[in-house]
């Protein structure tokens, strides 16, 4: 006797496989209008029609990549439908329901980012994916929509129904199996990142990525002594101090600035003002389009410029980290690691105990890429970290704007009653999807600019720089006001470049601007040598030991020298670069650029910082080297010695 509810399975292999076939073209269809709802919210975002032709080719590789995974399924449908067609039916659709859900939300995640998601998602919290999905959404609600239709089709249309003549059943098999044999996608073969983004299956990308991620690195002491000479080996100009703590050297950071800045009787204020997405391709008067940022230009021409600055990772989670200390990385990035992090030293942590108020103003959510955490390992204050600031009218997805977020700062600066500060601004309206007062008019303003070219798409993305920049404007003339105004040191860059470029010059996404200026400065200068955010702190703190007695440790663990003040092109530093998946990309060493697979040599021809191959052989051991290094210093408590008690 038959159990109520449970349809036994009496049907032969060609039937049971009819039932399949079905069911496979309905996945089939899914996954098709997926892709298609991908196009759409692509197209919505700003990409070229002719580069979403790609997601035609994509829907190849998803039947590629899954089509041998439908054939093994099949086995395991035919299996379970000889004891219950209803289970068969129950277990089939689950795994193709599954696999739906995850490719809607890494679509929908692409769509937001235009980067697929990988193991970076280890790092992330629920929250921050959140937020970054609903940051976004509307460009979400194409696919939203499609899916909705593709539900519908398949309540209304009984796929089950139809009967597949045998030859399509043969043929369905051996395109299955002829799955097997694809080799997967070469990423080097695209002339494109985003060309190979679009291609990729998000859920392929994703499983391989978690894969191939790395693990935690240990040495014996042996093998620690060794790797740190060999270190040290690529670092002779520096005294490094103890094996056990790799990157440990005395630091003899030049002071720079002191013949440039006028000498005030109190301690400096240091106001660290950080754009998103402000890189030297829309700003500045070298920017490879026409500059959205007119004060900030007008501003240079007053200030000390290193036009040849770059950002140490591809997204806003290193910039921190790099600017404030030039603190490792390690596998997933300084923040990440939350409280679990070593002994460290920043510009807050050593300026705060020289009599400093630190404060970390940002107008987003703190806690995205642990930013809370790292503000209170830092002692830094965080301003807009209430509950009031977020019934604010003038705020975006993201947060407040950057007008109110600069702006409103100046209410806590004033309260300081002499007390000499460090000020970190991370601004947020410049971010996608590029939401801020007046757009039509920016846009229709940056439109008119007369100089270079002028891109057709996404206006409102390159506008958003010259709102950014008006903000500026106004938080500059409000900022005179303030007594400290006369001793105050301002240092604006940007934390990477807005938008990722192609791989002809990959290191065009790192390229931001760098501007020092203040009341005090005697004179303005432009240097043409490379710096990076890494060099800032050391320069900084160099500065206030040598001017203002301001105490620093003996030995510190930043492998560089401070900012370049060579009026000639060369580079004369040391920083890891990452991608925005937080994967190391290379390092610049000296005059190169190496990576895990080749070696560069910075060029400046027509003032265009760029790559070429290098014209001489570079040991391309160090990238690795310096992440061992790096992951075990993490791992370890090895990046500085505690202060003896």
């Amino acid at each position: 006797m038959k159990r109520k509810g449970f349809k036994g399975g009496n049907k032969s292999l060609l039937e049971s496989l009819n039932s399949y076939c079905c069911e496979c073209f309905y996945f089939f269809f899914a996954i098709a209008i997926i892709r298609i709802a991908e196009a759409i919210a692509l197209l919505i975002t700003g990409y070229q029609s002719e580069i979403l032709f790609n997601c035609f080719l994509g829907f190849h590789t998803d039947i590629a990549y899954i089509g041998w995974i439908v054939a093994a399924l099949y086995l395991i449908y035919y299996i379970i439908g000889r004891i219950s067609e209803t289970a068969a039916n129950i277990t089939i659709k689950t795994i193709f329901a599954s696999y739906l859900c995850a490719s809607f939300i890494l679509t929908g995640y692409f769509a937001t980012t235009h980067i697929p998601l990988d193991s970076i998602i280890t790092a992330f919290s629920l929250k921050e994916m959140f937020v970054t999905l609903n940051a976004n959404g509307w460009y979400n609600i194409p696919i939203i929509i499609l899916i909705f239709i593709k539900s519908i089709i398949y309540i209304i249309i009984p796929f089950s129904h139809y009967k597949i003549p045998r030859w399509g059943k043969i043929v369905f098999i051996v395109l299955a199996i002829g799955c097997i044999f694809f080799p997967g996608l070469d990423k080097q073969k695209f002339k494109y990142d985003k060309e190979y983004y679009i291609v990729e299956n998000k859920v392929v990308y994703l499983l391989n990525s978690l894969k191939s991620d790395s693990s935690i690195i240990q040495f014996t002491d042996s093998e620690l002594h060794e790797k740190s000479g060999e270190l040290a080996s690529y670092f002779p100009e520096y005294e490094f101090v103890d094996y056990k703590y790799p990157f440990l050297h005395k630091d003899k950071t030049p002071d720079i600035l002191s013949s440039y800045l006028e000498h005030s009787e109190q301690k400096p204020n240091i106001v660290i003002i950080i754009v998103e997405g402000l890189g030297n391709y829309i700003s500045g008067k070298n920017s490879t389009i026409a500059s959205a940022t007119p004060f900030l230009d007008s501003l240079a021409e007053h200030a000390l410029v290193w036009d040849n600055c770059l950002s140490t990772s591809e997204r806003t989670f290193g910039v921190l980290p790099s600017i404030l200390g030039a603190l490792p990385f390690g596998e997933k990035g300084f923040m990440s690691y939350r409280r679990d992090v070593p002994n460290f030293n920043t510009l807050p942590t050593i300026l705060n105990g020289n009599g400093y108020k630190s404060t970390f103003f940002y107008g987003g959510w703190y806690g995205f890429d642990d930013m809370d955490i790292f503000a209170q390992n830092n002692d830094m204050d965080m301003y807009y970290n209430n509950p009031k600031f977020e019934k604010v009218d003038e705020r975006n997805q993201w947060g407040l704007l950057d007008g109110y977020l600069l702006e409103h700062s100046l209410d806590m600066v004033n309260k300081s009653n002499g007390t000499p500060r460090l000020d970190i601004y991370l601004t947020l309206s410049t971010h996608d999807p590029y939401v801020y007062p007046n757009a039509d008019e920016y846009m229709r303003r940056y439109k008119s600019l007369p100089q270079k070219e002028i891109p057709t798409t996404r206006p409102e993305e390159n506008a958003s720089f010259m709102y950014a920049d008006d903000c500026l404007k106004n938080f500059f003339r409000k900022y005179e006001q303030c007594e400290q105004f006369d001793r105050t040191i301002f240092v604006i860059t940007g934390d990477h470049k807005f938008s990722t470029s192609d791989k002809s010059n990959i290191i065009d996404n790192y390229h931001v601007p760098l501007i020092i200026w203040s009341p005090m400065l005697r004179e303005s200068h432009r240097f043409t040598a490379i710096v990076t955010h890494r060099n800032i702190a050391p320069s900084i703190l160099s500065y206030l030991k040598h001017s203002y007695n301001v105490k620093c440790p003996e030995n510190e663990a930043w492998l560089n020298v401070g900012l370049d003040t060579c009026s000639t092109f060369r580079s004369n530093t040391f920083s890891p670069h990452y991608y925005d998946n937080r994967k190391l990309n290379g390092l610049t060493y000296g005059n190169y650029f190496i990576t895990l697979e080749q070696t560069y040599q910075f060029d400046n021809t027509g003032n265009k910082l760029s790559l070429k191959p290098a014209s001489e052989n570079v040991s391309s051991t160090l990238p690795e080297l310096y992440q061992a290094l790096e992951t075990y210093i993490m791992n370890n408590d090895a990046l500085v010695k505690k202060e003896k008690e």
